[in-house]
C-alpha cells in the first residue's frame, strides 16, 4: 500500500484524537447518577434502555428490573440521553453532581418520522431534515418482517429492485441498472465494505451480518460518492449492529419452514430452518463484548427457464420456443453445455493434431449453418446442488478508554453454499469470508482499519462444467458419427440425425458412477488448466477516518467535517479469473481518496446549507472530484423540501480491470492497457461482431467479397475511464400530527462515460492455449496472411490459409459516447388510523431516456428496472397487548432485462407477504407464523434466475430484554 498515503492518514487520525482529547478533558469532574426507567401511562419498569452521555461513548442499559447506574468523569451540567427502539428517545439534563432514584418515563413511538440518522451526512440529524433521499428500517421493523430474513424486507422500501439468485442470495439496487452482483451500488455492515473483492460484487446476506445483531439499516437511494467514495453510484445501505454495551443479554431464534410447494422441481415441500444465538455482556461501563452465531439451510429454488437463446444466425428456434424440438441448434437458458460448434471447426481441430483420416474427408464436414449444432444439455436441476447453507459467526471486544474514547475489535467469520448469476451459473460451494476491523472512536472521531479474506472455496461454473462433460462424452460420439454418415453417402440433414442419436446415447448422465466421477474430476481442476474450478483467494485492505470540528468551531456558526481512505486489493485467483504480470503475478489496485463537508443553517434555522467535496484517486486512472451540494428549508416547523446536485463515480472493478477468464460462448479481458497490448488487439485488428454477422449477411444475399469486406467494423481502443453521473433531486418529507408520513422525491441523472461491454472477434491460431509463445494463456497470431484483406475474408468466411486460424470471440467493456440519461420518481405515505392500526404504501417510476442512444452505439442498455413497482403495508404492533401483525403486497411491471447472461422479459408479477406475532413477556418469548409470497405466485426477478415460490415459516425468538 502507498506509504505517504498510509502517513497522511495516519497523521490525520493522530490530529483528530489529539483534538478531542484536548476539548474533552477541559472540563474534568466527577457525577453520579442512578434510577429507573418506566413505561409511561403504565407504570412498569422497562429493562434494556440505553442510558448514554450526551458528546460521549459512556453509558449504560437499565437491568431487568429498569434500574441504572452511571458515573461520569464530568462535572455537571450535562446531558442525559434515554432511547430503546420503538419509544421516543428522551433527553434528561442533569445539574447535581449526586442524582439518585431518578425516574424516567419513555412514551412509545406512534409512527416513522422521528428516526435518527447518520448516514446521509455521516452526522447525526432527524431523517425528516436529511438533505437527500434516506430510508430506515429499526430493530421492531426487523422483528417485525413478514419476510424470512431481514434482508428480503428491505425491498418493501420505495424505488427499491431486488434480483434473487438464490435463496441467500440477492443483490439490491435503485434508480435503474439492476445487475446480479450489482457492483453500482454500495453496501456497508458497521463501516466494512461488505464485497467479495475479487469475485466483485456485495455479498448480500450470504455472509453478512445475522438478524439477532442487526440494530438498523439505512439506504440512501442514488449518488453517495461524495461521502462514501467509489461505486456508490447508485445508492448504498448501512448496515448497523447491536453494541454490547447497548444491547445485552441472551438472545436466540430458530425459525422452520417449507417451501417448494408445485414448483416442478421437488415432488414434496422442502425444509428451510434458520438458528440464530447472540450474547452481550457489559461486565462494567469500561468492558463489553458479544458473540453471534446463525446458520441457514434449505433447499433453493431451482433456475428453470428453458426458453431459447441460440443465435439466429446458425438456424436457432425462434425465441419464446422452450424445447428444442428437433432442432440442431438450441440454447436454453437455463440448460447447460449448449455451445455452439460446426463440424468444420472440430474437423479443423482434429487436423491441426494430426489426424490425416479427417483430413482426407474435409470437403464432406461443412462449416457455418450447414454443419452447426448444439450437444443436448443439462437442466440446472439435474446436476447443480441446490442445497444452500449460510453460516455466520461473529465476536466483539469493546473497551471504553475514557469516558469519550472507545476502542473495539470485531472479527466475523462467514460461509456458505449458494447459486450467483453473472456470465454464467456459479454454484458457490464453501464460498467463505471473514473480515477483521480495530477501530477507535468517539462522537466525534473514528480511525478505523479492516481487511476482507475472500476464498471462493469449491467454487464452479455451471455451463463450464456442463460444457467439458460434453466435450468429454457427447461431442465426440456426435463428430465421429456424423463423419462416419457423410462417407456412407449420407445427406448433411440425415448425418446430423444419426450423430445425435449416438451423441445422446455416448452422454454420461447425472447420477451414474461415469458422470460422478468425471464431475467431481473437473470441478476440482481449475478454470486455468480446462476444469470449472472457480479460485479465487483475493484481499481487501482498507484504513480510514473521519473528524468533526464540532468541539473546536462552533457548530452554530458552521459544522465542519474530514475525512480520508486508503484501499487496496490484492488480487489472488491463481491464474483462473484474472490475468498476470509478466512476473507471473497478479496485479494489486491501490486506491485513496479525502472528503470534506460544511453545513450552515440560516434564516432563523429553517434553511440547511451543506456542501461536500471528495476527491479519490486509483492507481490506473485519474483523480476524480465529487461534490454535493444540497439545502433543506423548513415551512411551518415541520414540512421540509430538499434540492440537492450530486456527482458520484463508478471505478471500473477488479475484473472490469484485470479478468482473463474463458466462459464457453467468449473469452472475458479486461481493459487494462497492458492486456490490450498482450492480447495483441490493435496489431491484430478485432472487428465489432455485429459488423461480422452483416457482412456474412451480405454475402449470402450475393454482394461480393470487397462489398461484403467493406462492412467489418474494426474496434478503436480509446482511454478507459471512470463512469460519472451527475444527480438532481428535489423533495418533500413531513409528519403531521403525528398521524400522517410523507415522503417524495423526483429525481434525474446523467451519466458520461458509461461502462458497457461490447463483443468483438479477433482471428487466432488453431492451437488454443498450446504455444509456447503465448504468455498468460492468450492465443498466438495465425500466419498465412499476406495483407489485412486476406485477414477479413477469412474471418468472414471461417476459412483460414492451411487452417491454421479460427475466429476468438472477445467481452470487453468500453466507454459509451455522449450522455446516457435516466429519471423517476417515488411518493411514500404512511398513515395511523388509531388502535394501533397503520396503513401505508409506495409507488416508484424509473426510466431510461437515452436507451436508443447506448442501442445506437451497440451496446446493451442494461437497464434492468421496471418502469412501475408499488407496495402497500397494513400492520398494528400491538393489536393487543400480546398480538401483532403485519401484511405487505408488492408488484412490479413487466421489463427486459439484459445482461452478459442473456436477455429476454421478466413478466410482471405481485407478491403477499404476511405474518403474525404472539408474544409472551412473562418468558421473553415471541412466537411469529409469517409467509412470504404466500399466494405462491411462480416468479422471477432477473433474467437466467430460479422461478421463487411461497416460503412459509414458524419462528421462535427469546430475548432477556425484549429489546
Amino acid at each position: 500500500m502507498n506509504r505517504s498515503i498510509l502517513k497522511k492518514v495516519a497523521l490525520l487520525g493522530v490530529i483528530g484524537f489529539a483534538f478531542t482529547w484536548f476539548t474533552s478533558n477541559t472540563a474534568y469532574g466527577q457525577t453520579q447518577i442512578s434510577g429507573t426507567v418506566i413505561v409511561a401511562d403504565e407504570g412498569t419498569t422497562m429493562g434494556g434502555v440505553n442510558v448514554s452521555v450526551k458528546g460521549k461513548v459512556i453509558g449504560t442499559s437499565t437491568g431487568v428490573d429498569g434500574t441504572f447506574t452511571l458515573n461520569v468523569q464530568q462535572s455537571p451540567p450535562l446531558t442525559l440521553v434515554f432511547s430503546m427502539v420503538g419509544f421516543k428517545t428522551r433527553e434528561i439534563e442533569i445539574t447535581e453532581s449526586s442524582v439518585t432514584d431518578l425516574t424516567v418515563e419513555l412514551t412509545e413511538a406512534a409512527i416513522v418520522g422521528d428516526e435518527v440518522v447518520v448516514s446521509a451526512s455521516r452526522v447525526e440529524e432527524n431523517i425528516l431534515e436529511s438533505p437527500v433521499s434516506i430510508e430506515k428500517i429499526d430493530a421492531i421493523g426487523i422483528q417485525q418482517a413478514a419476510s424470512p430474513s431481514f434482508y428480503e424486507s428491505i425491498a418493501n422500501l420505495k424505488g427499491v429492485d431486488f434480483s434473487t439468485q438464490s435463496i441467500t442470495f440477492k443483490s439490491i439496487n435503485t434508480r435503474g441498472f439492476n445487475a446480479n452482483g450489482n457492483t453500482r451500488f454500495v453496501q456497508l455492515i458497521d463501516g466494512i465494505d461488505n464485497q467479495a473483492p475479487g469475485l466483485n460484487f456485495p455479498v448480500g446476506n450470504v455472509v453478512g451480518i445475522p438478524e439477532l445483531d442487526l440494530e438498523s439499516a439505512e439506504l440512501i437511494p442514488g449518488v453517495a460518492s461524495a461521502l462514501y467514495g467509489p461505486n456508490a453510484l447508485n445508492g448504498i445501505l448501512l448496515l448497523n449492529s447491536k453494541s454490547p454495551f447497548e444491547y445485552q443479554g441472551l438472545s436466540a431464534q430458530v425459525k422452520m419452514g417449507a417451501n417448494h410447494f408445485d414448483s416442478n422441481v421437488e415432488d414434496n415441500p422442502q425444509l428451510y430452518q434458520d438458528y440464530g444465538l447472540r450474547y452481550a455482556n457489559a461486565v462494567n461501563n469500561k468492558f463489553a463484548y458479544k458473540f453471534n452465531f446463525s446458520y441457514l439451510r434449505a433447499q433453493d429454488f431451482v433456475a428453470q427457464d428453458t426458453r431459447d437463446m441460440g443465435p439466429a444466425s446458425f438456424g436457432a428456434v425462434e425465441r419464446g420456443a422452450t424445447s428444442r424440438n428437433g432442432n440442431r441448434v438450441y440454447n436454453g437458458v437455463n440448460v447447460y453445455g449448449n455451445q455452439l460448434l460446426t463440424i468444420g471447426q472440430i474437423a479443423d481441430q482434429q487436423i491441426a493434431q494430426g489426424n490425416q483420416n479427417v483430413a482426407a474427408i474435409r470437403n464432406l464436414l461443412p462449416d457455418g449453418e450447414a454443419g452447426a449444432f448444439t450437444p443436448t444439455g443439462f437442466p440446472e436441476s439435474s446436476f447443480v446442488d441446490n442445497t444452500s447453507e449460510s453460516l455466520k459467526l461473529g465476536t466483539a471486544l469493546h473497551y471504553r478508554v475514557t469516558d469519550d474514547y472507545e476502542v473495539l475489535g470485531q472479527f466475523n467469520w462467514g460461509a456458505g453454499s449458494s447459486v450467483y448469476t453473472a456470465n454464467d451459473r456459479f454454484v458457490l460451494d464453501d464460498f467463505n469470508i471473514w473480515t477483521a476491523k480495530l477501530e477507535l472512536k468517539n462522537p466525534n472521531f473514528f480511525v478505523r482499519a479492516y481487511t476482507t479474506q475472500e476464498d471462493a472455496g469449491d467454487t464452479y461454473a455451471a455451463n463450464t462444467l456442463a460444457t467439458l462433460i460434453n466435450v468429454e462424452s457427447f461431442v465426440p460420439a456426435y463428430f465421429q458419427t456424423f463423419a462416419n454418415a457423410r462417407t456412407q453417402g449420407a445427406t448433411v440433414e440425415e448425418a446430423h440425425a444419426q450423430a445425435r442419436v449416438a451423441g445422446n446415447n455416448a452422454q454420461v448422465q447425472p447420477g451414474t458412477q461415469q458422470f460422478e466421477s468425471l464431475s467431481n474430476q473437473l470441478r476440482s481442476t481449475p478454470i486455468s488448466e480446462g476444469g470449472a474450478l472457480f479460485v479465487e483467494k483475493t484481499a481487501l485492505w482498507h484504513a480510514e477516518t473521519k473528524y468533526n470540528f464540532a468541539d473546536i468551531i462552533d457548530p452554530s456558526t458552521v459544522e465542519l467535517i474530514v475525512g480520508g481512505s486508503v484501499r487496496r486489493y490484492d488480487l489472488n485467483s491463481e491464474g483462473t479469473l484474472f490475468a498476470l504480470r509478466d512476473n507471473g503475478e497478479e496485479f494489486d489496485i491501490d486506491e485513496f481518496g479525502a472528503y470534506a463537508q460544511a453545513s450552515k443553517t440560516v434564516l432563523d434555522d429553517q434553511l440547511d446549507l451543506q456542501g461536500s467535496l471528495r476527491y479519490d484517486k486509483n492507481k490506473y486512472f485519474d483523480g476524480q472530484l465529487s461534490p454535493r451540494l444540497s439545502a433543506v428549508f423548513t415551512i411551518a416547523g415541520n414540512h421540509n423540501i430538499r434540492a440537492s446536485y450530486q456527482r458520484g463515480f463508478r471505478m471500473p472493478n477488479t475484473q472490469t480491470q484485470f479478468i482473463d477468464l474463458d466462459v464457453v460462448q467468449r473469452r472475458l479481458i479486461g481493459s487494462n492497457p497492458q492486456l490490450v497490448d498482450r492480447y495483441n488487439f490493435e496489431t491484430n485488428t478485432v472487428y465489432y461482431e455485429n459488423s461480422i454477422a452483416e457482412a456474412r449477411q451480405a454475402l449470402n444475399e450475393g454482394a461480393s467479397m470487397g462489398e461484403a469486406r467493406a462492412l467489418l467494423e474494426p474496434v478503436t481502443f480509446d482511454e478507459f475511464k471512470t463512469e460519472k453521473v451527475d444527480s438532481y433531486e428535489i423533495g418533500y418529507k413531513t409528519l403531521i400530527g403525528n398521524k400522517l408520513f410523507l415522503d417524495a422525491y423526483y429525481y434525474y441523472s446523467a451519466y458520461k462515460d458509461f461502462i458497457a461491454e461490447i463483443r468483438f472477434t479477433q482471428a487466432v491460431d488453431i492451437n488454443e492455449r498450446g504455444n509456447e509463445d503465448a504468455r498468460d494463456g492468450f492465443d498466438p497470431v495465425p500466419s498465412g496472411f499476406n495483407s489485412e484483406e486476406e485477414r477479413r475474408d477469412a474471418i468472414i468466411t471461417n476459412n483460414f490459409p492451411n487452417n491454421d486460424g479460427r475466429l476468438q470471440s472477445y467481452g470487453f467493456d468500453v466507454n459509451a459516447d455522449g450522455t446516457v440519461e435516466a429519471h423517476g420518481f417515488a411518493f411514500e405515505t404512511k398513515y395511523v388510523l388509531g388502535n394501533g392500526f397503520s396503513l401505508g404504501g409506495n409507488v416508484a417510476f424509473n426510466k431510461l431516456i437515452s436507451q436508443e442512444d447506448l442501442i445506437d452505439q451497440g451496446f446493451r442498455a442494461e437497464y434492468n428496472t421496471p418502469e412501475w413497482r408499488y407496495n402497500i403495508q397494513l400492520e398494528n404492533r400491538k393489536l393487543t397487548d400480546q398480538v401483532g401483525f403485519n401484511v405487505v403486497y408488492r408488484w412490479q411491471d413487466a421489463f427486459l432485462w439484459e445482461s452478459s447472461f442473456g436477455k429476454g422479459v421478466i413478466d410482471s408479477y405481485g407478491t403477499l407477504d404476511a405474518q403474525v406475532s404472539y408474544r409472551i413477556p412473562q418468558f421473553n418469548t415471541s412466537i411469529k407464523l409469517s409467509g412470504s409470497n404466500i399466494l405462491n405466485s411462480q416468479h422471477v426477478t432477473s433474467f437466467g434466475n430460479p422461478r421463487l415460490g411461497a416460503i412459509y415459516m414458524v419462528s421462535f425468538t427469546f430475548d432477556q430484554f425484549m429489546n
